[in-house]
C-alpha cells in the first residue's frame, strides 16, 4: 500500500418460524439462523436462550417505535435532526466549515487548534505559534520516524474540560445497569456535555465506594457466576460484532441492550468463583456495552450511545483493562466528532491514547486508536498532526503478527480500515486526488460480504470525491454499486450515503446516464 505521506505529497435470508406477538416488526434472520442451528444440533439451551434473546430484542424493539410515535405526534417536540455528515458538516444554512473558519471567529476556533497541536508552527505564515508541552519535541516531520502516539495537551487528557460536568462519570455503573428504564432511547442526536469528554481524575473511586456502603445482598442470595458464564457473553458479543458489521447496527440492536441489561447486569451482580473470573466478566460485559453503543451510534440513537460508551470505559476500570477503555473512548470521539463537535473529539481522542490505554494494547488495535486520533486531528484543521498519527498507524499495523494474542473486538481492523480512514482524512483536507486512490485501495481490498456496511460506506465516499472531480459518470457508477452494498443494511449512516447521493443527482453536472435510474434507486431505498 502507498505510503499515506506519498499521498500528501510530503447470505440468504432464513425465514423465521416464530411470530414476534404484539409487535409489527421484521424477524431477525441473523438470529433466527443462530436458533435453526442451535436446533438442528440438538442445543435445546442454547436455542432457548436465543429464542428469548430475539422476542426480548423485538418487544423492545416495539416499545421503542412507540416511544418515537409518541415523540413525534407531540406539537412541543423539536424537529428529528440527522446525523451530521463530518464531509460537509453545515454551521449554518449555505455554509460550510471552511467558510466558517473565514469569519471572524477564526481567531477562537485556530486558538483551540493550536493548543492541541504537536508541532512548533511559528514558521507556517499564517498560523498561529500554539503552546509547547514540556520536554514535547519542536517538530514531528511527516516524513521522520514515529515511535509512539501523538500526545495531545488540554484538559481531557488528566481532567474534563473547563466548564464540563462530570456527575455522568461519577456514576456506578451497575447502578446505571440496573435502573429502570435507564437506556435513554429516542431523541434529538445530541451529546451531553456530561460525558462528552475524557473522564476526569480519579473519577472511579466515588461510585466504588459508594458501592461498598451502599451493597446490599438481592433476596435469594447472588448469582454464581463462573467460567462458563464468561465464555457465554464472549460468544455473544462475537455473534452481534459480525451481525453489525453486516447487517448495521439497526438490526438486532435493542436485542443487544435487552441482554446487557437484564444477563448481564445479573451476572456483574453475581457472586464470582475467583478475582480473574470477575475481572473476565466486567471485560466482557464492557466489550459488549461498546458495542451496544457502536450500533447505537450506527442507527443514529446517540444519546442511547453515550450511555453504552460511558458504561464501557467504567466497566473496562473494574477489569483493569485499558485498552479496552482507550477502544470505548475512541468510539466516543468518533461519535462526537460526526454530531461535530471536533473540540471534545480531541479530547475524547487524546484520552484513548493516554498512558496504559495504548501501551497495553495489541499493535492491530494501536493503529485503530491513532486513526480515531487522525480524524479529530483532520477536523480540527491540524494538517501536520493528523499526517503524523496516520504514518503511525500505518507503522502500527504493519508491525502487527498473526502470532499476536489479540482480543476479538479488532477483528476488523486491516488495510482496508486503514486505507478509508486515510481517504477520509485527505478528504477533508482537501486533497481530492490522494483520497481517490485511498478509497479506491479500500474498495479493492474490503471482504465486501463480511463488511457489508463499511464497504458500501466507502463506496459512497468514493463517489463523492469522483463527482468533486468531474468524473460525473463514475459516480453514478459508484453510487450504484453503493446501492447494491446497502441491500440489507439498517444503518443511519448509509442512509445519510443515500440522502447524500439523492442531493448531488439533482444537481445538473451529474445529471447524466443512468443518473435517473439512481435516483429512484435512492428514494426506494430511503422509503424502506
Amino acid at each position: 500500500m502507498v505510503g499515506f505521506a506519498e499521498y500528501l505529497g510530503v447470505g440468504t435470508r432464513t425465514v423465521s418460524k416464530w411470530e414476534a406477538r404484539g409487535a409489527d416488526i421484521e424477524p431477525m434472520p441473523e438470529l433466527q439462523a443462530v436458533l435453526d442451528t442451535a436446533l438442528a444440533r440438538a442445543d435445546r439451551a442454547s436455542a432457548e436462550r436465543f429464542r428469548l434473546l430475539i422476542q426480548a430484542g423485538t418487544a423492545a424493539r416495539a416499545a421503542a417505535g412507540r416511544r418515537r410515535g409518541t415523540v413525534e405526534k407531540s406539537p412541543s417536540s423539536p424537529a428529528p435532526v440527522a446525523p451530521v455528515s463530518p464531509v460537509t458538516r453545515a454551521v449554518g444554512p449555505g455554509r460550510s466549515v471552511r467558510a466558517a473558519r473565514a469569519n471572524q471567529n477564526l481567531a477562537d476556533a485556530a486558538g483551540r487548534v493550536a493548543r492541541t497541536s504537536v508541532r512548533d508552527r511559528t514558521t507556517v505564515p499564517g498560523r498561529i505559534r500554539p503552546r509547547r508541552r514540556p520536554g514535547a519535541p519542536s517538530d514531528l516531520s511527516p516524513v521522520a520516524p514515529v515511535t509512539g502516539p501523538i500526545a495531545l495537551g488540554g484538559a481531557g487528557v488528566q481532567g474534563s474540560p473547563r466548564g464540563v460536568a462530570v456527575h455522568d462519570w461519577l456514576t456506578d455503573p451497575l447502578v446505571q445497569l440496573r435502573a429502570v428504564d435507564s437506556v435513554p432511547e429516542g431523541g434529538a442526536p445530541s451529546v451531553a456535555p456530561s460525558l462528552a469528554c475524557a473522564p476526569p481524575e480519579s473519577w472511579e473511586t466515588s461510585w466504588q465506594e459508594a458501592r461498598g456502603q451502599n451493597a446490599t445482598e438481592p433476596p435469594g442470595g447472588l448469582l454464581a457466576v463462573g467460567r462458563s458464564d464468561v465464555e457465554a457473553v464472549q460468544e455473544t458479543v462475537s455473534f452481534f460484532s459480525r451481525v453489525d458489521q453486516r447487517r448495521g447496527g439497526g438490526h438486532a440492536r435493542t436485542a443487544v441492550l435487552q441482554y446487557l441489561t437484564s444477563d448481564v447486569s445479573a451476572f456483574l451482580n453475581g457472586r464470582f468463583t475467583d478475582d480473574s473470573v470477575r475481572r473476565q466478566m466486567f471485560a466482557a460485559a464492557g466489550e459488549l456495552a461498546c458495542l451496544a453503543g457502536w450500533m447505537s451510534y450506527d442507527d443514529a440513537e446517540h444519546p442511547t450511545a453515550q450511555w453504552a460508551y460511558s458504561i464501557a470505559v467504567k466497566l473496562a476500570a473494574e477489569a483493569d483493562d485499558a485498552p479496552l477503555a482507550g477502544f470505548a473512548l475512541r468510539a466516543m470521539s468518533r461519535q462526537v466528532l460526526d454530531l461535530g463537535q471536533p473540540e471534545r473529539a480531541l479530547d475524547l481522542a487524546a484520552a484513548s491514547v493516554n498512558g496504559e490505554r495504548y501501551r497495553r494494547a495489541v499493535p492491530r488495535e494501536r493503529a485503530l486508536l491513532c486513526l480515531g486520533q487522525a480524524r479529530a486531528l483532520a477536523m480540527a484543521g491540524d494538517r501536520q498532526a493528523a499526517t503524523v498519527a496516520v504514518k503511525q498507524a500505518e507503522a502500527e499495523l504493519a508491525s502487527a503478527s498473526a502470532s499476536d494474542i489479540e482480543p476479538d473486538r479488532v477483528f476488523f481492523v486491516g488495510e482496508a480500515s486503514l486505507a478509508h480512514q486515510s481517504g477520509c482524512v485527505l478528504r477533508d483536507f482537501g486533497d481530492l486526488r490522494g483520497a481517490l486512490e485511498a478509497f479506491e485501495r479500500a474498495v479493492q481490498i474490503r471482504q465486501r460480504s463480511k463488511f457489508a456496511r463499511a464497504h458500501a460506506i466507502t463506496l459512497g465516499d468514493l463517489g463523492d470525491v469522483q463527482a468533486r472531480l468531474g468524473r460525473h459518470d463514475q459516480a453514478v457508477v459508484t453510487w450504484s454499486q453503493a446501492l447494491d452494498a446497502m441491500s440489507g443494511v439498517r444503518s443511519a449512516r448509509t442512509r445519510a450515503i443515500a440522502r447524500r447521493i439523492r442531493v448531488m443527482t439533482a444537481s445538473k453536472p451529474v445529471r447524466v446516464e443512468g443518473s435517473e435510474e439512481l435516483a429512484a434507486r435512492v428514494e426506494h431505498y430511503l422509503a424502506g
